[in-house]
């Protein structure tokens, strides 16, 4: 085995942890008929509906409350909570040599595409893989640690996007934390290029609960008691099982994910049958999971950018999404907000508050056009661009700049644009002084 190495060098840790422990609690709950289900009949693969109050999707978990009957659920236990995935951008200043070290880089990354993966060692005697592929077109290496995997642009300092992105293993998560995960990063770095991080911003963070339904969940039950806005939903169905119920789409800012954790876990030869111990289980059978993904956009809502913020907020995160985002709710008035919270649903809003995270009510902001920044717009036109440009076949920057110059001023005359410029001016208040002139 053929194993490269980086210079020797050393770093310092930050530290946060941001995950739940948990205590099992069963209830159980009478059987009692419930109401036609309202919405429409789903396929046996994929389907997807849409509905003005309502949606299924691939199911996951489901919770109950003491007081009322389900048909379709009669008992439950909670197993666990927390943040199962967790995806950070890295604002990272690299070190003296970083010109150097990029040669070094790119020389790995082609021996990586001859060797299918090239093993590194690094002076804290971790090793990872130095993968061919990068990550889109800002993260040219990837570097695949057991516990992790860094992506890293060729940027020697951040612009207004991080120049590093970090994707965090989920038992590194639940077994050694955020903390752990950030020293081993921080060190890293450091050997790698003498990259010192100056700030770490969430991208992405999966919110999760886990508890064991006998039986498991029905799709009549989901589309007979859920309440959403959403109208993009998807089941998947396993013979007359139901497999995974999702709302929201793929790239969707936030989506649900209801889902059979048992059977996920035995997949890949039982490569995730360590989740055994955090149950504190023998046995797989019927551990299901409501799962909530978050990117950027649905945080940058709530403000959630930095580590601390999202270790602050998970808990009104969780309250927010599974009380307005998404609920199971009894057939009991016509107006959906009105109905009762489902007894399991009551218990899967409270298992993180229960689970002593912090509970610090979240608001939605929508951004608008009036609170964003000049930096923003040029981002924004400098995606634009380059996007135009690469569709019309253009790589010089300065002919992708005059093309649009000439696209744009086809497109709408002076007067229309001074016009559109002094609407825009009025409503920001940056038009004049305040004497309208």
């Amino acid at each position: 085995m053929c194993v490269h190495k980086f210079d020797n060098i050393h770093a310092t840790s930050g530290n946060i942890k941001t995950v739940c422990s948990s205590t099992q609690e069963t209830y159980t709950c009478p059987s009692a008929a419930a109401g036609e289900p309202a919405d429409g009949q789903v396929g046996d693969n994929v389907s997807t509906e849409n509905y003005a109050n309502q949606n299924n999707d691939k199911s996951m978990a489901e919770s109950v409350t003491r007081h009322a009957s389900n048909p379709y659920i009669e008992e439950f236990q909670f197993q666990l909570c927390g943040i199962d995935s967790l995806y950070l951008g890295l604002y990272v200043i690299w070190g003296s040599i970083w010109k150097q070290r990029l040669q070094t880089l790119d020389k790995k990354k082609k021996q990586a595409r001859k060797q299918n993966g090239l093993l590194i060692n690094l002076p804290s005697g971790r090793i990872c893989n130095f993968r061919a592929n990068g990550k889109g077109e800002n993260y040219r290496f990837h570097l695949q640690f057991e516990a992790y995997n860094l992506f890293i642009g060729i940027a020697a300092r951040p612009g207004t996007s991080p120049n590093v992105y970090l994707e965090i293993d989920a038992k590194t998560l639940w077994f050694k934390g955020i903390e752990a995960a950030l020293s081993w990063i921080t060190e890293d770095l450091k050997a790698i290029g003498g990259g010192s991080i100056q700030r770490v911003q969430v991208s992405r963070v999966d919110l999760c609960a886990d508890f064991w339904v006998p039986g498991g969940l029905s799709y009549e039950f989901l589309r007979s008691h859920k309440v959403t806005h959403n109208k993009k939903a998807r089941l998947f169905m396993d013979d007359d099982d139901v497999e995974t119920y999702y709302v929201g789409n793929k790239k969707s800012p936030t989506q649900l994910r209801m889902y059979n954790k048992g059977v996920e876990v035995k997949q890949e030869g039982g490569k995730k049958l360590w989740f055994l111990e955090l149950w504190q289980r023998e046995s797989t059978e019927d551990i299901w999971r409501i799962e909530f993904q978050l990117r950027r956009t649905a945080l940058e809502e709530v403000n959630i950018d930095s580590l601390d913020d999202l270790k602050e907020k998970q808990g009104g995160l969780w309250n927010d999404l599974t009380t307005n985002w998404f609920s199971l709710r009894l057939q009991d008035n016509e107006k959906t907000e009105r109905r009762t919270i489902h007894p399991f649903w009551r218990g899967v809003q409270e298992c993180f508050m229960q689970n002593g995270c912090p509970c610090t009510e979240v608001k939605r902001i929508h951004k608008s056009a009036e609170t964003v920044s000049p930096e923003w717009h040029l981002s924004h036109i400098d995606g634009c661009l380059s996007s135009l440009a690469a569709h019309l076949g253009i790589t010089n920057r300065d002919d992708a700049l005059r093309e649009l110059q000439s696209r744009l001023t086809r497109r709408n005359n002076a007067k229309d644009f001074e016009i559109a410029c002094t609407k825009k001016a009025i409503q920001r208040g940056t038009l004049s002084d305040g004497d309208g002139k």
